[in-house]
């Protein structure tokens, strides 16, 4: 797997994309990524608020698609 690395200027700029080659990450990459996020939004949810702060951010996300 090779890994790009970004001079300091380039990693302070703004992207609007990024891009990913999933079939280079190893398994075990995927799965503990998998269940970090899955713990993280479980916290999300256990919180108070939670749930609403999560749909509104997920409604934003999709109206920003749909803007463009």
């Amino acid at each position: 797997m090779q890994v790009a690395r970004l001079t300091p200027t380039e990693e302070s700029e703004l992207v609007n994309e990024v891009h990913i080659n999933t079939a280079e990450i190893p398994d075990f990459v995927r799965d503990n990524l998998a269940a970090a996020t899955l713990d993280l939004i479980h916290g999300i949810l256990r919180q108070p608020g939670g749930r609403e702060a999560l749909d509104a951010k997920t409604a934003a996300r999709r109206a920003g698609r749909s803007a463009k």
